[in-house]
């Protein structure tokens, strides 16, 4: 991939905006991450939405505005954020917006963003900036997929072909393909793949986007059962073989000891027992040989 690309997100993530007095607090009671420390516009943060039992709705961005906030979510999780959310809004002062429609996301990968914004050097992880660009108000938020970092800049859909030629002069647009593929060469949880119910945020390797000392939250028990006591029986992993693997179990000795939750030619990623980590890094999908990688 190019030093300079980016991907368009748009109908890949939804934007989903809370507004009213209570946002925030509603927010913070449903989710893994202490949102109540985000006051000012310019800052976010990721967190967890998570069910009683402490499973994976999905892995959310949230971004403090001035009269809002700003969730991004998977395009498919989206209706099942929004109810959730609703759900657990009885009296609170909290209105949603679906901004999807109106909104675009781009995402660059850059290690040299800021020669194009040198006056923001300075911007945290999670949080961001607004700048004028292109005739156009957007916001550029400073972000990460594991270990690379990258930037997402989000505005109103009618500006977006002007920005995409703005950045095309710079780099390459990446197709759908290209970024799952570098997503899995990542191990970067996917929502429908490595995000869901059947998963934890701690097996998800999620742990930075947890506070455990912060107040209640939906599923905050468990979570903080599993880590306490170290009960956590799976961990996301990287996987590779010489040949085609596929979505499916992975087997050691003749057991089941994982599944492949996403996989392109020969990459992959996999929820595995822990045991196995601590006994081999080579399974079996099918006839296949496969070999584990610690994210």
């Amino acid at each position: 991939m190019d030093s300079f690309s980016f991907i368009d997100l748009t109908s890949i993530n939804a934007r989903l905006k809370l507004c009213g007095e209570d946002k925030v607090d509603l927010l913070d009671r449903l989710s893994t991450n202490d949102i109540s420390t985000l006051k000012e516009h310019g800052q976010g943060m990721s967190t967890v939405l998570t069910t009683n039992k402490g499973r994976i709705i999905d892995l959310i961005k949230v971004y403090f505005l001035e009269d809002s906030l700003l969730l991004i979510s998977d395009i498919k999780s989206i209706s099942k954020v929004s109810e959730w959310i609703e759900f657990y809004t009885i009296m609170e002062d909290v209105t949603q917006i679906n901004v999807s429609d109106d909104t675009f996301q781009i995402r660059i990968f850059s290690d040299d963003l800021y020669n194009i914004f040198p006056e923001h050097q300075e911007s945290k992880m999670d949080d961001f900036f607004v700048q004028d660009l292109c005739g156009a108000k957007i916001t550029i938020a400073s972000n990460k997929m594991n270990q690379k970092q990258c930037f997402d800049v989000i505005g109103e859909k009618s500006d977006k072909k002007n920005i995409i030629e703005f950045l095309a002069n710079f780099g390459t647009q990446i197709e759908s393909s290209q970024f799952e593929n570098l997503r899995i060469s990542l191990g970067y949880p996917k929502f429908g793949n490595e995000l869901t119910e059947d998963f934890n945020p701690l097996e998800a390797l999620l742990i930075d986007h947890i506070s455990f000392n912060k107040g209640c939250y939906i599923g905050q028990e468990v979570v903080a059962r599993l880590n306490t006591y170290d009960k956590v029986q799976r961990q996301l992993v990287q996987i590779s073989s010489n040949h085609p693997i596929g979505i499916g179990e992975i087997e050691f000795e003749g057991k089941t000891v994982g599944i492949i939750t996403s996989a392109m030619q020969n990459n992959g990623i996999a929820y595995v027992n822990k045991k196995i980590l601590n006994e081999t890094t080579q399974v079996k999908y099918g006839s296949l040989d496969v070999e584990i990688h610690p994210i």
